[in-house]
């Protein structure tokens, strides 16, 4: 079984793909702090509500009467999506990198790091656990 096909893990791959690329962004924002005319950057972030979407739905079978069936519950209401834009300050050199607001975001992304990656293990460890012989745990 192929564990990269899951759709979890699929997301937790691009996750980390995505947070190894702002990493990168954040950088190279904080190493020209000081260059003239440098204008900070900023990737645009996944839509976790679209990739969402995109898991199709998993009906188990009960094999025991006792078993209680799963539902899904749909919200009735709607997040707003809408983000307000930060306004960064420009230098008068024509610099726009605050390196406060950079450092700020380099925590961000080391918290969702290290959050997506502690996701990822736990779900290996439910998989060796659910496909492991009774009694070898």
């Amino acid at each position: 079984m192929d564990m990269s096909q899951l759709s979890l893990f699929r997301m937790a791959r691009q996750k980390m793909g995505w947070l190894g690329a702002r990493q990168s962004v954040l950088s190279q924002n904080i190493a020209n702090a000081n260059t003239p005319g440098y204008r900070s950057k900023e990737i645009e972030a996944l839509d976790f509500s679209r990739e969402l979407s995109r898991i199709r739905q998993i009906n188990l079978a009960g094999t025991n009467g006792s078993h209680l069936s799963g539902t899904v519950v749909k919200p009735d209401h709607r997040v707003d999506e809408s983000r307000l834009k930060d306004v960064y300050e420009v230098n008068p050199d024509g610099n726009s990198v605050i390196m406060e607001e950079q450092v700020m975001k380099v925590a961000e992304n080391q918290m969702q790091h290290q959050l997506t990656s502690s996701i990822y293990k736990k779900h290996m460890q439910m998989m060796r656990m659910a496909l492991s012989e009774p009694g070898r745990g």
